[in-house]
């Protein structure tokens, strides 16, 4: 939960975060592995996921876990939201109109894996037993 005060007015607005949790289609994995590959190269960068219908709780600083191959594999957290198309830097992809949340990668994070099946679109998800073993620069776990 993040209580934001606007300093004119002094007041607060109580504004409740919630994780989420996608998968990427099987096709979208090895281009997300080599942009990651990228990042790690330069040194950071960023990820992007594209939503058709946005969560209404997605903002900065949400967390977006991934499955992938029947578990849950790690997150990372929101930075920003944009809205319009997008061009990847690293594939060269242009991405078509949606809302876009934007990842710093040096905020993702390895977690123990957790059994989950596939699924389209997105879900909430209750991060609170998550056990990160991991960050970004480290190799993924088995």
């Amino acid at each position: 939960m993040i209580t934001i005060t606007n300093t004119t007015t002094k007041k607060s607005t109580v504004t409740t975060t919630r994780d989420i949790i996608v998968t990427p289609p099987k096709s979208a994995i090895e281009a997300a592995a080599q942009e990651a590959a990228q990042c790690i190269k330069n040194k950071g960068g960023s990820y992007f996921r594209r939503f058709q219908l946005a969560p209404k709780t997605l903002q900065k600083d949400s967390k977006i876990f991934y499955v992938e191959d029947g578990y849950i594999r790690g997150y990372a957290v929101v930075s920003e939201i944009q809205q319009g198309p997008q061009l990847c830097s690293t594939t060269g992809k242009q991405w078509p109109n949606g809302t876009y949340a934007i990842m710093s990668a040096d905020t993702w994070k390895w977690i123990k894996p957790i059994a989950m099946k596939g699924f389209q679109g997105w879900r909430y998800f209750d991060s609170s037993q998550v056990e990160v073993v991991g960050g970004w620069l480290d190799l993924k776990p088995s």
